[in-house]
């Protein structure tokens, strides 16, 4: 007799909601500095994981020495790689700036 084995389904990654429930916390009596405060750390956590990256792929460039150090500044992008990197870019700016897009729905909604 053939054992069942069961399909293993491999869960689709979760999308966290876009905006908080709750209030947002305050700690500044000024308005909009609350919201600089969270712009300048989502920029510094985007800035962490993409200099940990850099590092990484040039350690790893360096000791394979397969490709020059001046390759990079050379590099010349095709039209797909200048639309991805626009759409990383608007990826990026809609991360940075989502508090301004919750602060400004929730001033709407009082």
């Amino acid at each position: 007799m053939a054992k069942k084995t069961k399909s293993k389904k491999t869960a689709l990654p979760r999308r966290l909601p876009r905006a908080a429930k709750g209030k947002r916390a305050t700690f500044h009596a000024t308005d909009g500095v609350d919201e600089l405060f969270a712009i300048a750390v989502a920029l510094t956590a985007e800035i962490s994981v993409l200099g940990e990256r850099l590092q990484t792929l040039e350690r790893v460039l360096e000791k394979s020495s397969r490709i020059p150090r001046q390759a990079v500044e050379k590099y010349k992008l095709s039209s797909s790689e200048s639309a991805d990197r626009v759409a990383w870019r608007e990826g990026l700016i809609e991360r940075v700036f989502q508090v301004l897009e919750v602060a400004v729905a929730q001033r709407r909604q009082r």
